[in-house]
């Protein structure tokens, strides 16, 4: 997965956190709170609808529509 590193400027990670799936779920929030299409591209939605359960998002974002799509 491309990570977007404007995203993560508050932050200091090493390769191998990146490797973790604590990092992914975060990174994937972080995307769907403060990144743009490209960043979404990036991840892939099999990536964030399988993260979406265990995600903590605004109730707008976690909307049925991203469900939906991949159904």
């Amino acid at each position: 997965m491309e990570i977007n590193r404007k995203l993560i400027w508050d932050y200091e990670f090493d390769e191998k956190d990146r490797e973790k799936e604590s990092f992914r779920r975060w990174y994937v929030t972080r995307v769907l709170t403060q990144g743009g299409i490209q960043d979404i591209r990036d991840v892939g939605m099999r990536t964030i609808y399988d993260d979406l359960p265990r995600l903590f998002l605004p109730k707008q974002i976690r909307g049925s529509e991203i469900r939906s799509s991949l159904g």
